[in-house]
C-alpha cells in the first residue's frame, strides 16, 4: 500500500464528504496512474491557516506553516491532532488561501482507498461513470425559459461532465474535444469528517 496526494475542488470534495463521488478521470499522464488496488489517496484542497487566540474565544489566520488548523472553503476546521470541526465559512477579503498543491498532509479531511484503476478515452465516460464522479451542474426551475445556452445549466448529463472537464482542462490536447487518454481511479471513502 502507498499513498499519494490528489487535488479536489470544493464541489468534488462536497460530492465525496456526501458520498456521490467515487471516480475520479485524471489525465493519463499523470504520476496517479501508477496507483494499485488498496492504495491510499489523500485529498488535498485550497485552505487557510489558522490559529487559537489564547484566552480569547476567537481565532486569527496564519500562515500554513505555523497554523494550529487550517480552514476550507466550506468552514471546516481541520486541527493537527486530526480533530475536526464545522464552522462559519471565512469570507473575509484579506485571507490569503493556500493552493490545494501547498496544504499540508496533517490537514487533509479525507483517505480514499482506490479500488479500481483503468485507462480509457475521456468520451468513452458511461452515464453511470458521470453518476459516479459526482455533483454537476443540472437543469432546474425555470431556465427552459431563458434564452439558450444558459452558462452553466445542463440538459444533458454527459454535456455537463464536459463543461466540467473543460473548465479545468483547456490546454489543447486535454480538453473533452481532443478526447485524450485518462486514467480512472474509483476509490472508497476511508475517512472524513462525517465518518
Amino acid at each position: 500500500m502507498t499513498e499519494h496526494p490528489i487535488i479536489f475542488d470544493g464541489s468534488a470534495m462536497r460530492s465525496v464528504l456526501a458520498g456521490r463521488k467515487t471516480q475520479a478521470r485524471l489525465l493519463g499522464s499523470s504520476p496517479l496512474r501508477e496507483c494499485c488496488v488498496g492504495d491510499r489517496l489523500w485529498v488535498r484542497e485550497a485552505c487557510v491557516g489558522g490559529l487559537s487566540v489564547a484566552g480569547q474565544a476567537g481565532e486569527v489566520f496564519a500562515k500554513i506553516g505555523r497554523a494550529e488548523f487550517v480552514v476550507f472553503m466550506d468552514g471546516w476546521r481541520q486541527f493537527r491532532d486530526g480533530r475536526g470541526v464545522p464552522g462559519k465559512v471565512p469570507t473575509s477579503a484579506k485571507l490569503e488561501w493556500t493552493p490545494a498543491i501547498h496544504m499540508p498532509r496533517w490537514a487533509s479531511r479525507a483517505t480514499l482507498v482506490v479500488e479500481s484503476v483503468r485507462c480509457e478515452r475521456l468520451q468513452a465516460i458511461s452515464p453511470g461513470d458521470i453518476g459516479a464522479e459526482g455533483e454537476l451542474a443540472r437543469f432546474g426551475g425555470l431556465h427552459w425559459r431563458r434564452r439558450r445556452p444558459v452558462r452553466g445549466i445542463w440538459l444533458d448529463p454527459r454535456r455537463a461532465f464536459a463543461a466540467y472537464w473543460d473548465a479545468t482542462h483547456g490546454t489543447p490536447g486535454e480538453r473533452w474535444v481532443d478526447d485524450p487518454e485518462v486514467v480512472v481511479l474509483g476509490f472508497s471513502a476511508l475517512k472524513t469528517p462525517a465518518s
